[in-house]
This record gives structure tokens, C-alpha cells and sequence, in this order.
């Protein structure tokens, strides 16, 4: 199950399920868009074809009514004593009707409502069984549906029939002479194939050749795009068992890195995020074991102090008018122990001040008191301390104020640790109205800490020079930073610019707004 920012959480079936869905109905909606494209193509077929007929059936009944404005071979018809008709000048309309204008248009014939036909440029209609041999030799179409078309005709002047059901696209379309009883027919077909060919050759193999280089670059966009994913899996797994030297490949975590063109910068983020994590667990993982070996070592040295007087006084070696000399230097070991069991106690509880020792205090004042009485600390190395305290009104704090005065003096005791003889402290407040803070600094003038271990001074049981056997156990920064959380603030190490030597910046909130009024 992935977890979610709203504490739901996803199941990965689900995700699965959802990306089928997603590809199942992009492939339905790309099919259904090649098939309304051929549904198209063959539509306009039946188009072009129904109106070229139509046109050719207007254009020949026109042609052959326009006959009778020649004066010397008009077309005429006359009707016979029997009721029958006399075809004249059929030469004339035989010329019309076989003409290569009309011949291209499909089958024409000119027939009379019961389908005598009259002229004609082909013995096919498109249909079966449409024209039948008399004994007195004319022809008749006898199909029952072009019968019918030519009633429909000679009542409303047109009508048209087609087919589309056969492999081809047929149209039949008739027309009535004006002013005579006879009618056009023009039939044309066309076969499908074609359309077929062209449609396949022309959308659908470009389609689908298009559809599976969509696939192929997505596939390879989305393996590419797991590779970081992969990698970073493969490293924080081999953290997980305990091996904190391996790291995410440079390509997946250098911005600077062009050798994977497709990683975006969220997961190049990712990565240098996890390498950053890994080496902050690695030095946690060293300073632990420098924890537990300076632990060791620091209640060891005076427990075999201990065990070494009270064995002493238990045997006789020390004799008894000395024995409150060394209970007196128990009891400093003793001390000893408690203040760092008591410091590593307090260092896991700093974060969370306590609601009802909150209170408005004058910071300036706070900073005054301290360095009066660290006066013996700093005449005994002759260090000069500089003050620059913001005289403003907006100088008023807000916090618990022993823990924020704990701060102070931590940094200063450690600042007059590192500074030289007759070296320089300047200490210095600044008020921040924009983000209500009362911003402090203080800056010696030593050696300065180096930038590689700036971040990691606030760690717990961290000592920059590892090398000196300083006193204390590496809690005191730490301290500092875990109180100035619990007020919401930060603490941060820097180069001093005036001094040459550490700089360090911290702040203290301003009274809430409703109290200030």
C-alpha cells in the first residue's frame, strides 16, 4: 500500500487497475477513431458517386428535352392509332446517350414508364434480370424496384435508388423529360476496394505505425523514468541492512550530470536528498560509536577512581584521617557522572517548553547579566567583549526565559573557550519587526570552525576537533539548537567577518501580538 499525504492510503492493485483502464480506453477511443475515419471515406464514396449520377440523369434529361429547339430534326413523338408511340429522331439521342460524356457517368438508358427502353449504352443496369427480349424484338426492364422507381418518377419528376450492402456503392437515379413520357435512367457503381486500399495505405497503416512508436518511446520514457526510481530503491534497501557506504549513482543525483537526458529534477532532488540522508546516518552512525566509546570512557575514568579510593579505605591503605580528602574527590566523580547522565536526559526533552513558564523578558538585560557574571571566565583569558545591543523598543522577548538564558551562555562560554588570550567577543542584537525577531550574533575572534563541520556542531555528542580533549561532552550546541526549536527558531554557524573567527547567529520570537497590547 502507498501512503498518501491526507493519511489514506492507495492499493497498488488499484494503481495497476487504473493505468489498464487509462491504456485500455486510449486503445478503444483510437479504434473507434479509425473506424468513424473509414466510416467517413466511405461515405463521402457514396456521395461522389450518387451525386455524379444525379448529375449525369439532370444533365442528359436537359440534353435530350433542349432537342426540340433544332427546327430541322426536332424530336417529336406521336401516338399511334393503337395507343402506341413513335420514337422519332432516336439517332439524335442515341449520339446524347453513347457520347463519352455520359458513357463515364455509368449505364443510361431512356425508357417510358413501363420500361420500354428506347436507347441505351450498355446492357447493364447493375442489377440481375433486368432487361428482357420480346418476340417483337424491344426491350423491357422487367426488375420489379427500377419498375418502381419509375412510378415514383413520373409522379414527383425524380427518385433515385441505391445499394451499398454487395462490395460496391450503386445508384440508379431517374428523371422525367419534361414534356414527355419518357425518363432517363443513369446507373453507376463503384467498388469498395479501393476506398479499402487507399484507407489502409493512407490512415490506417500510418496510424498504427504511429500508435506502436507512441508505445515503444513510452515504454522506453517510462523505463528510463524507473531507473532513477530503481536505483534509489537498490541503495536505501542496502542502508536498510546496515551498509551506509553506498550511494545513488551520480546521474540520478547530480543536476550537472547529462548522461540520463530524461531524469526530471524531481527525481535528481530525490537523489541527492537520499545521499544527503545516507551521509547524515553514516555520521550519526560514527558518532555513535564515538558516543559510546567517549561514554565509556568518561564514566569508566572516574568509576576506577571510585572503586580504586573506596577499595583504598576498605583495606586500609588510606588511613582514616585521610578519608574525607578522598570522599570529597569521590564526590566530584560522582558529580561528574551525574551531570552528563542529567545532561543526556534534559537533551531529549529541551524541544518542548513548558506552556506555563512562557514570559516576556528584555533580552539586552539577559545579555548584561551573563557577560557580568562570566567576568572571571573572561578576565582570566583578558578578552575584550563588545556589545552592540539594539537600544530599540521592540528589544522584548518572549520564551522560557531560563532555557533561552541557557542559550546565552552557552554560546558565550564557548566562544570564551575558543578564543585566544587577550582575544575579542563581540556580542550583538538586532531587531527584526518583518519576521518579529530579535536577531543575536555572537563572533570571537579564533581559529573560526571549518565550513565542512558548520552543520554538524548542532549534532549531539559532536566535537569539531575531535583530537582535543576538551572538556565537556559535545552537548552544549546540540542543547542550543533543541531549545531554540521548541520556540520555533533557529541557530546557525558562520565565518566571522570583523573578528576572523565563529560567528554565530541565533534569534528569539517577540511577545505574541495580543499580549503586546
Amino acid at each position: 500500500m502507498a501512503p498518501r499525504a491526507d493519511g489514506k492510503q492507495i492499493s497498488a492493485g488499484f494503481a495497476v487497475f487504473l493505468i489498464t483502464f487509462l491504456v485500455l480506453t486510449t486503445l478503444i477511443v483510437f479504434a473507434v477513431l479509425l473506424f468513424l475515419s473509414y466510416e467517413n471515406m466511405y461515405n463521402n464514396l457514396i456521395i461522389e458517386v450518387e451525386t455524379e449520377t444525379r448529375s449525369a440523369a439532370n444533365a442528359l434529361a436537359s440534353d435530350i428535352n433542349s432537342i426540340t429547339s433544332f427546327q430541322d430534326t426536332p424530336f417529336e413523338y406521336t401516338i399511334n392509332d393503337d395507343g402506341t408511340d413513335n420514337f422519332r429522331n432516336s439517332r439524335i439521342v442515341d449520339k446524347f446517350v453513347n457520347s463519352q460524356t455520359y458513357r463515364s457517368n455509368g449505364s443510361v438508358y431512356v425508357t417510358d414508364k413501363q420500361g420500354k427502353i428506347y436507347c441505351r449504352n450498355s446492357f447493364v443496369l447493375d442489377v440481375s434480370d433486368n432487361l428482357l427480349t420480346t418476340e417483337e424484338g424491344p426491350l423491357y426492364i422487367v426488375q420489379p424496384n427500377i419498375l418502381e422507381l419509375l412510378e415514383q418518377t413520373d409522379a414527383v419528376g425524380f427518385a433515385r435508388l441505391g445499394s451499398h450492402n454487395t462490395g460496391r456503392v450503386v445508384s440508379v437515379n431517374c428523371v422525367k423529360v419534361t414534356g414527355t413520357p419518357y425518363f432517363v435512367i443513369v446507373s453507376n457503381s463503384e467498388g469498395t476496394e479501393q476506398t479499402k486500399t487507399e484507407y489502409i495505405q493512407v490512415i490506417l497503416i500510418p496510424a498504427m505505425v504511429a500508435m506502436i512508436i507512441a508505445i515503444v518511446l513510452y515504454a522506453v520514457f517510462v523505463y528510463f523514468s524507473l531507473m532513477p526510481i530503481k536505483d534509489i530503491s537498490q541503495v536505501i534497501s542496502k542502508v536498510a541492512e546496515g551498509d551506509y557506504s553506498v550511494r545513488v549513482s551520480p546521474k540520478y543525483s547530480d543536476p550537472n550530470d547529462y548522461t540520463t537526458l530524461s531524469v526530471s529534477s524531481e527525481f535528481t532532488d530525490m537523489g541527492r536528498t537520499v545521499n544527503r540522508m545516507i551521509e547524515s546516518l553514516e555520521n550519526q552512525e560514527h558518532d555513535r560509536e564515538m558516543f559510546i566509546s567517549s561514554i565509556a570512557h568518561d564514566i569508566r575514568t572516574p568509576l576506577t577512581s571510585i572503586n580504586g579510593f573506596v577499595t583504598a579505605m576498605l583495606d586500609g591503605t588510606i588511613p582514616e584521617e585521610k578519608q574525607p580528602h578522598y570522599l570529597e574527590l569521590i564526590k566530584q566523580q560522582t558529580d561528574r557522572i551525574r551531570t552528563l547522565v542529567t545532561q543526556m536526559t534534559e537533551a531529549s526533552s529541551l524541544s518542548h517548553p513548558d506552556p506555563e513558564m512562557m514570559e516576556e523578558f528584555n533580552v539586552n538585560d539577559m545579555i548584561n547579566d551573563i557577560v557580568d557574571n562570566l567576568e572571571a571566565q573572561l578576565t582570566d583569558k583578558q578578552i575584550r567583549v563588545i556589545k552592540s545591543l539594539d537600544p530599540g523598543p521592540g528589544i522584548m522577548v518572549y520564551g522560557e526565559a531560563q532555557q533561552l538564558c541557557r542559550v546565552i551562555i552557552n554560546i558565550i562560554t564557548n566562544a570564551i573557550k575558543f578564543t585566544p588570550q587577550n582575544g575579542e567577543i563581540k556580542i550583538s542584537t538586532e531587531t527584526s519587526p518583518k519576521t518579529r525577531k530579535v536577531i543575536i550574533s555572537v563572533e570571537d575572534s579564533g581559529a573560526g570552525v571549518e565550513e565542512s563541520k558548520r552543520q554538524r556542531i548542532f549534532e549531539s555528542f559532536y566535537q569539531a576537533d575531535s583530537s582535543r580533549k576538551s572538556e565537556g561532552f559535545g552537548l552544549g550546541l546540540y542543547i542550543c539548537k533543541q531549545i531554540l526549536a521548541g520556540h520555533g527558531q533557529t541557530i546557525i554557524c558562520d565565518e566571522g567577518r570583523e573578528l576572523g573567527g565563529a560567528k554565530f547567529v541565533f534569534s528569539f520570537p517577540y511577545p505574541p501580538e495580543d499580549q503586546e497590547q
